[in-house]
């Protein structure tokens, strides 16, 4: 079975909104696993790690976050993996990481 490793970060008014607590919930639900932090350009970002088709469904959501928050934009990158390159859980991660998620330059 392929995997996908999906780097993700979304802006706009996603902190202070309960936007990591409600992506752990929704990651969990459609079965990725990975992580999400608050970076200290005001984004969240992480990475999600799950079938590609499970990867979708938690893109979709994090289009829209939680009510409380306002997407303006998000950007993401899919690469194909390892399955021993894998999680196991998705968790939520404190204090606040340097940046969104390094993207690959095309």
């Amino acid at each position: 079975m392929a995997l996908q490793l999906m780097k993700y970060a979304v802006y706009g008014r996603v902190q202070g909104v309960y936007f990591r607590d409600n992506a752990v919930k929704q990651a969990r639900a459609v079965g990725v696993a990975g992580w999400v932090q608050n970076n200290l350009d005001g984004s969240v970002g992480g990475e999600a790690i799950g079938k590609p088709e499970n990867l979708a469904k938690f893109q979709e959501w994090l289009n829209q976050g939680p009510p409380s928050a306002r997407v303006e934009d998000l950007k993401t990158e899919h690469h194909e993996i390892e399955e021993d390159h894998f999680y196991g859980h998705f968790e939520r991660r404190k204090g606040r990481g340097v940046g969104p998620p390094a993207f690959t330059k095309a």
